[in-house]
């Protein structure tokens, strides 16, 4: 073509290296792009279409190559995205993560669903139970027939089952582009999307040798292994902590705070389950915090004190001092999550610093402005959620170890974080597209003080997932300093008024999750996470209205069998319409892993579950126990109510799932009625063992990164002995 120069028109914009033909420029161009155009008929994507001729014959052909269906009519063309596809998957809307079946009821629906239907897709039902507008405690519509139907929780996250037919096998010619853009690509390493170059490790290597006398074991990870532990970060941990701005990361800005970059890094072998490379990268960050604060350079200096030169560090930015705070953070998490009595004192220690550095920094927000350039929008987005998200742990902690939070909500006034949209934009131009359609922007005082009623007018909905996450801690807390305030210190109840004033806030809570444009129970989105571990705090919420638990675990022994007895010594429930909820949120919190298969949950779908199901659902495991043993021992005098009944009959339908899924449980199913109550005195007492051997065995053999899971399972394996009813000994 006249004009155009050949050499220019051949070379990728994007790395500048030059191609001799234009299709080898167009397959290394989707190295960049990630872009997979060749789509088969089953549902698989490929880069180059001889990869989709060479799945067809060997997956759908038994006797001859059949086409796929064509991206356009009559050929395999590449399947051009539109801008920005990749990322409008990331965080779905709640009309858009689910069919049309699972959109929200009415708010004029009740209670009467919620325990499975003919349907019987526990993400339905439980979509049902958390778009309830109010409880109904007549049980008239209460449950329906929930006999279980196996089918409808589809595993869109795998690939389906391939079945290659017998054919010839032939020897390749060995590649010969040591750049893996010819014909046998598949056959070269894998790309490394995090690996640095040799001069980015030197400089970390030098930032870190500042610190050499208090780090003499110290050997800094190869670059190999650093790509593979900031993969380990990326994808296991920041879907739950999204914290720290993924699509801006990069390891060598934070040279000024090498114990950052160690931290993560240290995050990211847990993830890998190299707990010993972990062990020493944590040490090793924590070490130079503990430097840092001997040296008198780890706080942030008074106000009167910003012009005293003698500090080398007060010149440190707000960022820098934010990534001081993001260091803790990490550490907080590795230590509280280990399962070890010196890792967990260690957390303590970490609690007190984080609240200080947090008041040190401001928790308010005056000006509700934001830069309109991307990178400075995410820098102060970055801070804003590592301000949130510390509070969060710090609640969190709380929770697992029954402790006076560090850090109170009634301190925090800062506006809530962003859509995941904003949050996930790769550039300037997804992120103005994003926040073109993103609701006004709301603080957390204000719609806290909506769920609790206090409010001059109910806040608009569309919060992010993690809005809604901070907002039901917040009532979590809450819940735990009125407990404080019982005048039953052996129980610490609360007043009827109270649990009728917090469950009119969990409900507006409840209304705000639903309405929020990006809430949605996804089991294979991992973007929707913290929308999904909303729900199990909500669960955990309604449980300790009715039965706090929190001071009957004892995780901080990490000992199984002191955390057993200290449950067993626990308060049961009292019967009664009003733990309702509390009951449906542990049912369904057993039931939609059961759905996916215990077994299959265990090995494979655990990774991917924050911390806060396993510390939820011990609650979960331990209510429900000790509802069914309430239930036996007073079913003699006070016959089960047919709401009862129902209620048991379904806890007993999918205890029998759960059992049966799992190959060390199977032979307990025998002793677990399917239909019928024949005799609720020993139903209950066989089914409050069963229900929490259930859990034990999801928990105990599970593949989570954190020993503490594991610990959970163990305790309650303990316990469902402890409780262990005569009828089942032999």
């Amino acid at each position: 073509m006249a004009g155009v120069d050949p050499v220019r028109s051949l070379t990728c914009a994007v790395c500048s290296r030059s191609f001799g033909r234009y299709e080898h420029l167009q397959r290394h161009s989707r190295t960049h792009t990630k872009e997979k155009p060749y789509v088969c008929r089953c549902g698989r994507s490929f880069t180059r279409k001889d990869l989709l001729t060479r799945h067809e014959r060997l997956n759908h052909s038994p006797s001859g190559r059949r086409r796929s269906t064509p991206a356009t009519a009559g050929t395999n063309e590449p399947v051009t995205p539109s801008s920005g596809s990749q990322h409008d998957n990331v965080q779905s809307s709640a009309t858009d993560s689910f069919p049309s079946d699972y959109l929200p009821v009415a708010d004029h629906q009740s209670l009467g669903g919620l325990m499975l239907t003919g349907q019987d897709d526990p993400i339905l039902d439980y979509t049902m139970l958390l778009n309830a507008p109010e409880m109904n405690l007549d049980g008239s519509s209460f449950i329906m027939d929930p006999m279980l139907n196996q089918q409808n929780l589809s595993l869109d996250g795998l690939d389906p089952p391939q079945f290659a037919a017998p054919s010839p096998i032939v020897s390749p010619p060995i590649p010969d582009d040591s750049y893996g853009d010819d014909d046998f690509r598949e056959l070269k390493p894998v790309r490394c999307p995090w690996m640095m170059p040799e001069a980015q490790r030197i400089q970390l290597q030098e930032a870190v040798d500042q610190f050499a006398h208090v780090l003499p074991q110290l050997v800094l990870p190869s670059r190999l292994a650093i790509a593979r532990y900031v993969s380990g970060y990326v994808d296991g941990f920041s879907h739950h902590h999204p914290f720290i701005h993924i699509p801006t990361l990069r390891l060598v800005s934070y040279l000024e705070s090498p114990e950052l970059i160690l931290a993560i890094l240290a995050i990211g072998a847990q993830y890998r389950y190299e707990t010993k490379t972990a062990h020493g990268l944590y040490h090793a960050s924590r070490a130079i915090v503990l430097e840092r604060i001997r040296r008198g350079d780890f706080f942030r200096p008074h106000q009167d004190s910003v012009g005293d030169q003698t500090n080398a560090k007060d010149d440190l930015s707000p960022h820098g001092w934010m990534d001081r705070i993001r260091t803790l953070v990490l550490l907080f998490v590795y230590s509280s999550w280990k399962n070890e009595p010196e890792f967990i004192n260690q957390a303590f220690e970490y609690q007190g610093i984080i609240a200080r550095c947090l008041r040190e920094v401001r928790l308010t927000e005056e000006s509700d402005l934001e830069p309109d350039n991307w990178t400075e929008w995410a820098r102060d987005e970055t801070d804003r959620r590592t301000k949130l998200f510390a509070w969060c742990l710090i609640s969190l902690h709380s929770i697992a170890f029954d402790t006076p939070p560090a850090l109170l909500f009634r301190e925090i006034n800062l506006f809530l974080p962003s859509t995941c949209k904003e949050w996930v934009a790769r550039n300037q131009k997804e992120w103005k597209n994003a926040r073109a359609h993103a609701p006004d922007r709301a603080t957390f005082k204000d719609v806290h003080a909506s769920h609790l009623g206090t409010a001059s007018s109910p806040h608009a909905p569309g919060l992010s997932p993690m809005g809604n996450y901070i907002l039901v801690h917040a009532l979590i807390q809450r819940i735990y300093l009125a407990q404080q305030l019982s005048h039953d210190p052996y129980a610490q109840s609360l007043t009827p008024s109270d649990i009728a004033d917090f469950e009119l806030a969990l409900t507006r809570w409840r209304h705000t999750w639903r309405t929020s444009p990006e809430s949605g129970l996804d089991l294979h989105n991992p973007y929707g996470s913290m929308s999904f571990t909303s729900t199990a705090l909500l669960g955990a919420a309604h449980i300790r209205l009715h039965c706090n638990l929190g001071q009957w675990r004892d995780l901080q022994s990490c000992n199984p069998d002191t955390i057993a007895a200290t449950l067993l010594k626990a308060p049961a429930p009292r019967r009664g319409p009003e733990t309702i909820y509390a009951i449906l949120h542990s049912v369904h919190a057993l039931n939609i892993p059961v759905q996916i298969g215990l077994s299959y949950y265990t090995h494979c779908k655990s990774y991917s579950w924050s911390i806060q199901h396993a510390l939820c659902n011990i609650e979960c495991a331990a209510f429900l126990s000790k509802w069914l043993l309430t239930l036996s021992s007073s079913c003699s005098s006070l016959p089960l109510t047919d709401l009862e009944s129902r209620v048991v009959q379904w806890i007993g339908r999918v205890v029998r799932e759960a059992l049966l899924s799992h190959d060390d449980t199977i032979d307990i199913v025998s002793n677990i009625g399917d239909t019928e109550i024949t005799s609720p005195e020993s139903s209950t007492q066989k089914l409050s063992y069963a229900v929490v051997k259930a859990w034990a065995q999801m928990f105990k053999l599970c593949n989570s990164p954190w020993p503490i899971v594991q610990l959970i399972g163990q305790s309650l394996d303990r316990y469902a002995e402890l409780i262990r009813p005569s009828l089942l000994a032999g």
